[in-house]
C-alpha cells in the first residue's frame, strides 16, 4: 500500500500525510472550513478491497483527504466538507486542473510518423495514449501510441478525425478534425502536447455520502464507493 494511503487508514499521523497536509497558516481553505467536532462523519475510513487500496480522513476542522490506488491508477483528493441533512457534502479545494491534450505544431518530416505526442513540460515522448478516430474510407481507428509516435495502418487510407485517449485516467481530447485542415499536408507530422496539470487529482466537488451501519457510502463521478469507519484506538 502507498505511504499516503497507509496514513489515511492508520490511527496515527505519518511523514507522508504531513507532507500532504498544509499547516494552518498555509491552508488556503481555512476560512471556508467550519469546525464540526460533533459530526458523526469525523474519523478515518478504510475502503480497501481485493487489489484496491483506498482510505479517507474526515477532520474536525472541516477538511478531508482521500486516496485510491488500484493497478496503475493512483488518485487523491482533498478539500472541505459540510454535514447537510444527515449527509456529507465534499468540495475540492483547490479545484484541480484536468490534464489535457493540445495541438502543438506541424513539422516537416517526409519519413516521420503521422503524429507525435510529447509531454508539454519536457518535450519527451508520451507513450500512454490511444488514438481513436475515423478514416476517409470509413474504417475506425483504435490503436495505442508506441514510443510517442503513431501512423495509420494499411486499412486506413487517410485519418479524417482523431481523438487522443489516456485510458487509465479517462482523459479524452478533441476531436481534432484533419479533413480539409490547411495546416496539415503530405510529408508532415502533427505534434500534440500532453499537459500534466493536476494529473492524479480527482475532483470531489459535489460528492455526497451517507453513513449507514458504520459504512460511508459516497456517490461520485468515479462511481459508488464504500468505506468502513475505523474505531479510534483506545488508550492503554
Amino acid at each position: 500500500m502507498k505511504p499516503l494511503l497507509l496514513a489515511l487508514v492508520a490511527g496515527f499521523p505519518s511523514a507522508a500525510l504531513a507532507q500532504e497536509t498544509p499547516s494552518p497558516d498555509q491552508n488556503e481553505t481555512e476560512e471556508a472550513s467550519q469546525p464540526q467536532e460533533q459530526s458523526k462523519f469525523v474519523g478515518r475510513y478504510d475502503g480497501n478491497s481485493f487489489e484496491t487500496a483506498m482510505g479517507m480522513i474526515v477532520r474536525e476542522d472541516g477538511t478531508f483527504q482521500w486516496g485510491l490506488s488500484v493497478g496503475g491508477l493512483d488518485l487523491r483528493a482533498k478539500g472541505t466538507w459540510q454535514e447537510i441533512n444527515e449527509a456529507i457534502v465534499l468540495k475540492s479545494e483547490p479545484k484541480p486542473v484536468p490534464p489535457e491534450f493540445t495541438w502543438s505544431a506541424v513539422e516537416d518530416a517526409q519519413d516521420g510518423p503521422f503524429l507525435r505526442i510529447q509531454w508539454a513540460d519536457s518535450g519527451e515522448p508520451f507513450s500512454f495514449a490511444d488514438v481513436r478516430g475515423l478514416c476517409a474510407n470509413g474504417e475506425l481507428i483504435l490503436t495505442p501510441v508506441m514510443d510517442g509516435k503513431w501512423s495509420p495502418g494499411d486499412t486506413c487510407d487517410k485519418p479524417e478525425t482523431i481523438e487522443l485517449y489516456l485510458r487509465s485516467y479517462q482523459v479524452l481530447s478533441g476531436p481534432f478534425k484533419l479533413s480539409g485542415n490547411r495546416k496539415v499536408r503530405e510529408g508532415q507530422t502533427i505534434v500534440f502536447d500532453f499537459h500534466r496539470n493536476d494529473l492524479g487529482v480527482a475532483d470531489f466537488d459535489g460528492v455526497m455520502g451517507q453513513l449507514v451501519d458504520g459504512e460511508l457510502r459516497l456517490e461520485s463521478s468515479l462511481g459508488n464507493m464504500t468505506l468502513r469507519k475505523l474505531t479510534p484506538p483506545t488508550a492503554e
